[in-house]
This record gives structure tokens, C-alpha cells and sequence, in this order.
């Protein structure tokens, strides 16, 4: 369960703890006795939504947007306080639920939007593709067997089918030319984006090399990023993927792959496709 999913079920069960929050509401306003210890229990189920928070917030730490994290944690030191600290008298556990449910109702239409940012949406797809890609080539014998002519006749042929197979999963991939222009991964001409924008979710910036040996990949690495940085053009709003490039290698076997190298604000993360993978040892 990625980070996304993990929200929307958590933003669920907020608002079905902020409808029963209201019933009882509206109970009170009939009988103000608390027979049955509502409150006690619309108590416990807030402490558990905390918790919940506080387990996305450490279990994605890595993926989710700095602006999420920042709210998720806002959140915890200034209303957490309310359900963690216990009150002194029936009445004011009472208000300090309600205030407690006012305050995630805010929260859950502000996370909700963080998260719904396509920049992230983008940049999700793009690494599924890259990861469903290498899978691909451990699983399928005719799909490895593919890529691994296009791995001996070049460079250019192991991008071609990069690109296509980033298209299947919505991501149209491009390259920068010498002058700092967007090129087409598959026909290696100048990109034409008028009619891309209609069926793609997302267009983003991956820069593919050979590595004809191991010992050769992290000068490929190197090169892809220094190619990535010639990009001049403006991003088209809304649709590029603006704050990641791609560096990606093509080797033959496995090689060690660089951590995110962040320059301003763009970071270039690195993927290795391996055309003849090593099957991991178990011990």
C-alpha cells in the first residue's frame, strides 16, 4: 500500500469518526446524560487516528511531499494534545473531542489537497513504470530477450523502448538535444507536443546511456546528468514533471546505483535496468 491509498483510508475513516461525532451531538441536545460513554469511545477512536498519522508520517517520511509532512506534524504537536492529554472533568473530555473533530475535519480537507498534487501523481507513475520495466525483464523471456538485442545494437534502441514502455503507463518520456530542447525519445527528432498533452498523464525528463561494462556505469550516470542539466525549455505547466529528471543506465548485469543528487530545485534520481539480471543468492 503506497502512501496515497494508506491516506484515502485513513481520510475515510476520519470522516466516518466526524459523522458519528455529529450524531452524538445531536443525541445530547435530546438527553445531555451519556449513558453509554459515547464520548469515551469517540475519545479512543481519535487517539487512534493519531496514531495513524503518526505512522504515515514515519512509514513515508521518504516519499511524501515536504508540505504533508509539515502539516501532518502541525497537526500532532497543536490538536494531538487535545485527545492525548486527559481532562479533568466528564464535560471538558467532551469539548475536547469536539474541538479535536472540528480540528481533523480541517485537516482532512488540507491533506487531501497536499496529496493531490499531479507533480506527485507523476512522479509515481514514472518510477512504477521504471520498476515494472526491470520486473518485466526478470519475469518475461521474451520481453528480456528484447531488450536485451536492443542492449547490443545501442544506446538509441534501449531508449526507444524505454520511452515506449513508460507510454503504456500514461509517462511520455523525453530527452534534451545540444541547444537545451525536447526531443523525442522515439523518433530522435524535436518533440511535437500539441497532441501528447491529450493522452498522456505526464511528461518527464529521462536520460538513457549504455554502460558496456560495470566498472563503466557510474561515468554513464555522470554523462546522463550532465546531459539532463542542458534542459532550457519551460516546463509546461501542470503536465511536466518539474522537480525530478531521470538519469537511467542500461547495463548488462546489476550495477551500483547513486543516491538522489539535488541541485536547486531539481533532483535527479537514478534507475539501472539490468538486460541480463543476477538472480539474487539466498542464504
Amino acid at each position: 500500500m503506497n502512501y496515497i491509498d494508506q491516506w484515502n483510508a485513513l481520510s475515510s475513516r476520519i470522516k466516518g469518526l466526524v459523522q458519528a461525532g455529529t450524531l452524538h451531538a445531536q443525541y445530547l441536545r435530546v438527553n445531555s446524560g451519556d449513558t453509554y460513554s459515547s464520548a469515551k469511545r469517540l475519545r479512543e477512536q481519535s487517539k487512534d487516528i493519531l496514531n495513524e498519522l503518526t505512522f504515515l508520517q514515519t512509514g513515508f517520511s521518504k516519499y511524501l511531499p515536504p508540505a504533508a509532512l509539515a502539516a501532518i506534524e502541525k497537526f500532532r504537536n497543536t490538536i494531538g494534545p487535545l485527545i492525548l492529554d486527559e481532562a479533568r472533568t466528564p464535560d471538558a473530555a467532551q469539548h475536547q473531542v469536539w474541538a479535536f473533530l472540528i480540528a481533523v475535519t480541517a485537516f482532512d480537507a488540507e491533506l487531501s489537497f497536499l496529496l493531490s498534487d499531479t507533480q506527485e501523481s507523476i512522479r509515481t507513475r514514472s518510477e512504477r513504470a521504471f520498476h515494472h520495466l526491470q520486473r518485466s525483464i526478470v519475469a518475461d523471456d521474451e520481453f528480456r530477450r528484447k531488450w536485451q538485442n536492443a542492449f547490443n545494437k545501442g544506446e538509441v534502441s534501449c531508449e526507444k523502448l524505454g520511452a515506449v514502455h513508460l507510454l503504456l503507463h500514461g509517462i511520455w518520456a523525453f530527452k534534451v538535444n545540444a541547444a537545451g530542447e525536447r526531443t523525442d525519445l522515439v523518433f530522435q527528432e524535436p518533440a511535437e507536443l500539441e497532441n501528447v498533452q491529450r493522452y498522456v498523464s505526464g511528461l518527464v525528463l529521462t536520460e538513457w546511456k549504455k554502460a558496456a561494462t560495470e566498472s563503466d556505469a557510474n561515468q554513464c550516470f555522470q554523462e546522463a546528468r550532465s546531459q539532463a542539466k542542458r534542459y532550457s525549455q519551460g516546463a509546461l505547466r501542470g503536465t511536466e514533471l518539474t522537480a525530478y529528471r531521470y538519469a537511467v543506465v542500461v547495463s548488462k548485469h546489476q550495477v551500483e546505483i547513486p543516491t538522489d543528487i539535488k541541485e536547486g530545485d531539481v533532483v535527479y534520481r537514478h534507475f539501472n535496468i539490468a538486460v541480463e539480471p543476477r538472480v539474487p543468492s539466498r542464504s
